[in-house]
């Protein structure tokens, strides 16, 4: 079963997404992350899944849910991990998500802070984990 990793990362009173626009569906949010690579660990590829993307390096902390999905016709698991911003600038990441996905038809991604005030306006997915946010349960 292929693993993924996902960063929830709140500085500041703000929570740092990946804003998606895909052609066959409504403009949502994630959490930054992707998948484990071949010989990584949950936190090391988190480190660099997050560095690829956003362009900083997190310090990842507590777990604080796993859930198993159907994606791209199989199992997979995936992790939520608290993540602490230590370094870097946000934006500057190069990751596949601005290049190769675009031109694979795959969507937009966009890096964006969204303030946690305004988080219930937001399409976040998975659902179930922007409720423990907004619940206070992390």
């Amino acid at each position: 079963m292929k693993q993924r990793v996902r960063a929830i990362i709140i500085d500041q009173d703000q929570i740092i997404l990946m804003a998606r626009e895909r052609d066959d569906r409504e403009p949502y949010w994630v959490f930054p992350g992707g998948l484990v690579e071949e010989g990584e660990g949950r936190e090391e590829a988190l480190e660099r899944e997050c560095f690829e993307e956003l362009g900083i390096r997190v310090a990842v902390g507590k777990l604080i849910a796993e859930r198993e999905l159907d994606l791209y016709a199989e199992k997979q698991k995936e992790t939520f991990f608290l993540c602490q911003k230590i370094s870097g600038r946000l934006g500057t990441g190069q990751g596949p998500e601005f290049s190769e996905y675009k031109e694979k038809g795959w969507g937009s991604h966009e890096v964006v802070e969204i303030p946690l005030d305004q988080l219930a306006e937001v399409n976040l997915l998975p659902k179930e984990i922007k409720k423990l946010i907004m619940d206070n349960k992390l």
